[in-house]
């Protein structure tokens, strides 16, 4: 996870149809269901949603539940915490040690379907598989060099309103990805050996920039 600049993630399992996101663990000591958002939580229920919305049964009104309680109701996702809690989750990993986006799908009611089955669960999630890694390019990318055109490692870029900072690697150093919903955003850009700086940009659904970094 350190060495590859992993953007996006999706984490399969079964027993259950509803896409859950971080944070899985509860903040609150002993409480085993709260809801728990990250600073990032709307862009975490885009993601969500643009999944269970494009599955077959997920956000179906008239499918049964897959247990005595239909957690997810008609929307077909859930904050992790507020199922149940999970501490140590590779979703809560990936958001507070890496800059990887990571939900877990619940594809379906059977934990462990029957080979018979398959081509079904298939055709189930195909399109949701698809939507879900076409938003990858949702947001902001591009590379963050000097006037030398040498790449800063380490560079932490912070959003405007999100506690939550994006870093630069340090093998594929001057690659910037921050997965985002469209709008006007202003960013600030700050490293050990670098003057800090701030800038502004307005994307729509993908917006692709390279920045140089003066001084």
């Amino acid at each position: 996870m350190e060495k590859i600049p992993f953007v996006l993630g999706g984490n399969l399992q079964g027993g259950e149809l509803v896409v859950t996101f971080p944070y899985d663990k509860t903040r609150s000591q002993g409480v085993i269901r709260e809801q728990t958002p990250t600073p990032d939580d709307h862009v975490f229920r885009w993601l969500a949603f643009s999944y269970a919305s494009t599955h077959r049964l997920m956000t179906d009104a008239n499918r049964r539940a897959c247990h005595t309680e239909d957690i997810a109701k008609e929307d077909g996702t859930i904050n992790g915490a507020s199922w149940h809690t999970a501490p140590g989750s590779m979703s809560d990993f990936s958001y507070l040690h890496t800059n990887c986006f990571e939900l877990s799908m619940y594809v379906g009611c059977d934990k462990f379907p029957h080979e018979s089955e398959l081509p079904e669960e298939w055709e189930n999630n195909r399109e949701s598989l698809l939507v879900f890694m076409e938003q990858v390019h949702r947001g902001i990318k591009g590379v963050v060099r000097d006037l030398e055109g040498h790449g800063i490692a380490n560079a932490i870029i912070s959003v405007e309103g999100i506690g939550h900072d994006i870093r630069t690697g340090k093998i594929h150093f001057n690659k910037l990805f921050i997965v985002n919903l469209s709008g006007h955003k202003q960013l600030s850009l700050s490293n050990m050996c670098h003057h800090d700086v701030l800038w502004t940009t307005e994307y729509s659904h993908i917006r692709t920039f390279c920045y140089t970094k003066e001084g």
